[in-house]
């Protein structure tokens, strides 16, 4: 009964209301460079009637009064803008607005590349500064780990944030849950994320204290937001030294489709390069997907987007053949409009499912398949009540489910057939509201809640958030105060699945500093830890606990004395303890180290038509335990360095050359000790090569077409 009353919930639109003569007020808020600028406040002076600019800087709302009226606009950081004017000449305008002599802007934006918004956690990346640096090899969550408060030195490819777990940290896309971001490889290669940078319009980060709106992490959100309607047909492939891409995007009236397929095979990269692995099949990854965007009005967008890839690899690991083969799907489908009445709505569902079959895991013969699905439908709706004050309100819910099986089949030593089955299935509804007050230019201040049940344990979770920014002298200040939940790691739920959902409370104080060319970044933080899933004997309880506190610098300079050169350079300092999972007492995590750093420098040379990167990044070493003092780390690793080189060529307009090279110098990096043995990366460097060539259309080929 509540699945399908959460259903209801998820599809019912607003009721609107019958509102007679009614004045359709529409345009677009740009900056000085015309630049569109998001969630800028538009409305007529005196009322409630308004509404907030979109990702491109576009609002429209109704109202039913004719004669003359003042129309306003307000954002923290510029000077507020108000015209006197006839109703009937409030069509289709573009709004300018000016920076605040007083105030650093609310949006900052630095050689279009980081942009800082809203409560300084947010940070957006431009998709061609991701395949022109050097470390990220054209992947977006290697990008992200240039930023502060990220482990420099992860390993698995996963985002580890500010003391956390690669699953304390959730993806998003378009505001829709993403269950599976990463690609699966074998034990000793970095995964990648599944989704090219160039599908979206901007990548945003936000390493704590995040909208309460986003549900099921600890420690950090990554929103992917897709580009609207393309407006040019293309088509283009692109041969690399592991594998062919290739796809198109054909345009038409209101709307677009896109279509991409790519094919990886490291067999050939291994005869070049040889790994520590003994393969017998290579890891080898198929993918496919395709995105429909329509907009049948300038209030009104439909989008849907879908991706299948399927991963094998098959390799010696003892006397064992280890093998993996993987099935993956993730699909959403998202609308958004503006009501007759004023109300931004939003609808929207996303299905993932994964299916992971392995081979000869402990034994020869023996197999071990893991299925796991999730349905997320979720509807919101935003509003300007009153020239000071927006609300937004939504509810959602997730539908899992979670298998496992392990086989073994009978055999000279085992004279029986040997099944193990663990099954469960989560439910989680929820409900979230926001309050925005901003009176001033240089004052916002947010309130929300989110209310939340899971049904295995019949528990509620209240998780409420605080967040203020105020600017003064230039400099831009904020305070966030949050608490968030999540469900335990399937690994203990399958044993205990009654456990708590697990709590982390953030505290931040920041500040933002920006002048000419340079931007400055300084954020503390502490994190407090509860109801961590913990073994004790042979039971799994909820009694865990720990904490993690730090400091993260950014620094950015897009024009120093140095011509066509800019650089950036980050540090974190974090140390996290916690008492959970194995670990009989607090304890630094394994994959935790405490100094964290990164330096990124780019040449662009126009006569050459090219692009130099240059990165180093650092960590200091892992901990890990002695066999004497099980389950304390006692013990560090040697730190981690890191210095890699990209280079970007655009050899004609419809031909561009990427070239990259990870750990030039070859340096034997650990991630920590386990089994009494080094955990070190299948190679010591990585190596790529890729040509994108456009096909068709007037445009330069992108990775992804979208």
């Amino acid at each position: 009964m509540k699945k399908i009353i959460l259903i209801f919930l998820c599809i019912l639109p607003p009721v609107f209301s019958a509102l007679a003569q009614q004045v359709t007020i529409s345009g677009r808020v740009v900056d000085e460079k015309d630049t569109p600028l998001s969630f800028v406040n538009v409305y007529i002076k005196g009322t409630s009637e308004g509404s907030s600019t979109d990702q491109q800087g576009r609002f429209s709302f109704h109202y039913t009064e004719k004669g003359t009226v003042t129309l306003c606009a307000s954002m923290l950081g510029y000077d507020e803008f108000l015209r006197t004017v006839p109703v009937s000449q409030l069509q289709d305008i573009t709004i300018k607005m000016k920076p605040s002599s007083v105030a650093l802007d609310n949006v900052v934006v630095v050689g279009s590349s980081y942009l800082l918004k809203g409560n300084s956690q947010w940070n957006k990346i431009s998709s061609v500064d991701l395949v022109t640096e050097s470390s990220t090899n054209g992947d977006l969550y290697k990008a992200i780990q240039m930023l502060p408060g990220t482990q420099a030195s992860a390993d698995n490819g996963e985002l580890q944030v500010r003391g956390g777990s690669g699953r304390e940290t959730q993806t998003y896309i378009d505001d829709m849950h993403v269950l599976f971001p990463y690609t699966t490889t074998d034990k000793n290669s970095a995964s990648r994320g599944r989704y090219s940078p160039f599908m979206f319009e901007g990548i945003n980060f936000a390493g704590g204290g995040y909208s309460q709106e986003y549900a099921d992490g600890l420690s950090a959100v990554l929103p992917l937001y897709t580009k609207d309607k393309s407006e040019v047909t293309k088509c283009g492939i692109s041969p690399s030294v592991v594998g062919l891409s290739g796809g198109g995007t054909k345009a038409f009236n209101k709307g677009s489709l896109s279509l991409n397929m790519d094919y990886w095979d490291m067999g050939i990269y291994n005869g070049l390069f040889p790994d520590r692995m003994d393969w017998i099949h290579p890891y080898r990854r198929f993918s496919g997907a395709a995105q429909f965007r329509y907009s049948p009005t300038d209030k009104s967008t439909f989008k849907t987007y879908i991706n299948y890839d399927r991963t094998a690899f098959k390799q010696h690991a003892g006397n064992l053949r280890l093998g993996l083969g993987e099935d993956n799907v993730y699909a959403n489908a998202t609308f958004k409009t503006t009501t007759f009445c004023g109300w931004n709505y939003f609808a929207g569902t996303a299905f993932s499912f994964r299916n992971q079959s392995y081979q000869e895991v402990r034994q020869p013969e023996d197999t071990y398949q893991e299925k796991e699905q999730e349905i997320h439908l979720k509807t919101k709706a935003s509003k300007r009540i009153s020239p000071y004050f927006r609300l937004n309100i939504g509810v959602e819910g997730f539908i899992r489910s979670f298998r496992n099986e392990y086989y073994l089949p009978a055999t000279a030593n085992n004279k029986v057939d040997i099944a193990a089955i663990n099954h469960f299935n989560p439910l989680l509804l929820a409900g979230f509201a926001s309050l925005v007050w901003n009176p001033r230019s240089d004052l916002f201040v947010e309130a929300s809640s989110r209310g939340e049940y899971n049904e295995m344990n019949h528990q509620w979770n209240i998780t409420p958030r605080v967040a203020v920014n105020y600017e003064w002298a230039g400099v831009q200040f904020s305070a966030i105060a949050g608490r968030y939940t999540q469900l335990a790691e399937n690994e203990w739920l399958q044993q205990n699945n009654h456990l708590r959902s697990e709590s982390c409370a953030h505290y931040i104080i920041g500040a933002n500093y920006a002048k000419g060319s340079r931007l400055f970044r300084a954020e503390i933080y502490y994190k407090e830890y509860d109801r961590l899933a913990w073994k004790t004997g042979s039971a799994i309880t909820s009694e865990g606990y720990g904490t993690a506190k730090g400091i993260d610098l950014f620094f950015r300079d897009t024009q120093p004395p140095i011509r066509n050169v800019d650089y950036t350079l980050t540090y974190s300092y974090g140390y996290s303890k916690r008492k959970y999972g194995e670990y009989g007492e607090l304890t630094v995590p394994p994959y935790a180290t405490v100094h964290n750093a990164s330096v990124s420098l780019r040449y662009t040379c126009r006569p050459l038509k090219s692009i130099i990167s240059l990165s180093n990044r650092f960590a200091s070493g892992r901990p890990y335990h002695n066999s004497d003092k099980p389950g304390i780390m006692n013990d560090h690793v040697k730190p981690y360095n890191s210095l890699d080189l990209g280079i970007t060529y655009l050899a004609s307009p419809k031909v561009l050359v990427y070239a990259y090279a990870g750990n030039l110098l070859c340096r034997k990096n650990v991630y920590g000790k386990e089994n009494g043995k080094f955990i070190r990366n299948s190679s010591d460097h990585s190596f790529f090569i890729g040509v994108f060539i456009t096909l068709s259309g007037k445009t330069a080929y992108d990775v992804s077409n979208f």
